[in-house]
Parts: C-alpha cells; structure tokens; sequence
C-alpha cells in the first residue's frame, strides 16, 4: 500500500502512464537535488524521488492536475494525486515547518478539491519562515507511481513556477 493510501485509508491501485508525465516546480527559484537537502527524511530518498527549490515567493503552486488527497491541519504539506492517477505528488513546504503550527501558511484549497496545475494553493510567508530559524526549501515528491515507471529530474539552478522539473516515464 502506498503513502497516500495509508494515509488515507484507501487501495493502492494505479493505472500506468502511457507517455511522458510532466511535475512542474511550484515555486519559482533554485532547483536544489534532494541530496544536498538539509532534511535526512528526503535527502536520502526515503519519502519519495523528486526535487526541492529554494523559493523566491510566497504562492505555493500546484505541480500537476489532480485531487488534493491529503491537507495538513498546519497547511505546511499536502498530497495530489494526478488526474490519470500516474503519480501521487506530495508538497512539503520547508524544513520542520510543523512546528510553526500553521503560522505563515494559508491554504487555498481544501482537500477533496480539484486542482489544475498552476493554480495557487498555499500563500507562505516566507520572510516569516526564515525569521523564525527554518529553512524554507519546497520538496516536490513523487510518492508513489508505478514501478516500472523511470523518473528524470531537471538540472540544479534557477527554475520559474509552472516549469516541468520532474518527467515520469513507462
């Protein structure tokens, strides 16, 4: 059973991708590899494959289309599974973030909403993040996806919001 369906309770059936499937950054600023990333639970891959960026601005965006399966109560991570269900997508925004219990981040969307990739889902206070001594990096996982399914990561440096940063292929 994947990460989403045991948060969630339900089944882990995917369907595959047929093509190329496109994760676009949701912020803009410096695409970093998760392992020259500060959090041990992502630098090491153990959540999931993907990219982090260190953002530039305050709106969260989201980096596919799909369902918000999953909204944390402090709105500092949430979970999307795509509309033909090749990826579920996890956001987690910034380092140990949670312990700010929701203060500088506001929600956009609720779970259960449809979301299109793009859309805003989250304003951070970003200036606020970091006065409080956390780092603000993006994490965009891949949490589940099919296991035949290879996954290529954009190169580090600058990236803008709505840019494709991680291709899933059968």
């Amino acid at each position: 059973m994947g990460f989403f369906s045991r948060l969630m309770g339900g089944s882990d059936e995917q369907k595959t991708a047929a093509s190329e499937f496109e994760i676009l950054a949701p912020v803009s600023g410096e695409l970093v590899h998760l392992e020259d990333t500060n959090d041990p639970a992502f630098s090491s891959r153990a959540v999931g494959d993907g990219v982090a960026v260190v953002p530039q601005e305050g709106t969260v965006c989201a980096p596919v289309s799909g369902t918000v399966a999953a909204l944390f109560p402090t709105e500092h991570a949430l979970g999307i599974m795509s509309d033909d269900s090749s990826a579920q997508v996890m956001l987690h925004i910034g380092i140990d973030t949670v312990k700010l219990e929701g203060k500088g981040f506001h929600a956009l969307v609720a779970q259960g909403d449809h979301v299109d990739a793009g859309q805003p889902l989250v304003e951070v206070d970003f200036d606020a993040v970091r006065a409080a001594g956390f780092d603000p990096t993006v994490f965009v996982i891949a949490c589940e996806r099919s296991e035949n399914s290879t996954l290529r990561e954009h190169a580090s440096g600058p990236v803008a919001v709505k840019e494709p940063v991680v291709w899933l292929s059968e």
